[in-house]
């Protein structure tokens, strides 16, 4: 009971129209969030904590919009997102990492959304999978690998569908199959 009238108290003091430094606790008086507030809005750097005490996520605001670089991390303390925002939709380069800190993935975004090259890795680091977006959709040519570096197929997206030639190996490298897709097929 203690805890909802906690979050009552706190969605309703929310509502008010804040400015200046804040900082939020959680009922265990362990650090929720702090940052700035102008003119009702999120401005400059803010920090947000898991009830542990461990950073969960790190970035600036302006006027109430995420706005340049942003780190989210696992529980452990390593970070799993890095990337920056630009009026609260992604921007730029982003990367993931796994827990122990291996980069799983890199992508570039513009206005929200992939558009741009994006390359996968395997825990091991090695390249899972290469491409390009367009406006959030694979387009273009990709290759995907096997966890020993090999190649296993490659060909072209269309709009998220696959177009044209497409060809898959083994993990040998032995060409199994070369195969045209239509429009009708994926």
């Amino acid at each position: 009971m203690a805890r909802l009238v906690f979050y009552i108290k706190r969605f309703f003091s929310r509502l008010r129209r804040p400015d200046g430094f804040t900082e939020w606790y959680y009922p265990n008086g362990q650090l929720e969030h702090k940052g700035s507030y102008q003119n009702g809005r999120e401005t400059g750097y803010w920090e947000y904590f898991r009830e542990d005490g461990t950073m969960e996520f790190r970035g600036s605001f302006r006027h109430g919009l995420r706005d340049g670089n942003w780190e989210l991390f696992h529980p452990n303390g390593q970070v799993m997102v890095s990337g920056n925002s630009k009026a609260g939709k992604p921007e730029g380069t982003f990367e993931r990492f796994s827990e122990s800190g291996h980069l799983l993935e890199r992508s570039v975004y513009r206005n929200g959304e992939q558009d741009g090259l994006c390359e996968r890795f395997y825990p091991n680091c090695q390249l899972s999978e290469k491409g390009r977006y367009e406006g959030g959709k694979e387009d273009g040519y990709w290759e995907y690998y096997y966890p020993s570096g090999q190649l296993k197929k490659r060909g072209r997206f269309i709009n998220r569908d696959k177009s044209g030639l497409w060809d898959f190996f083994d993990e040998n490298g032995l060409l199994l199959e070369s195969r045209n897709f239509t429009e009708n097929q994926r």
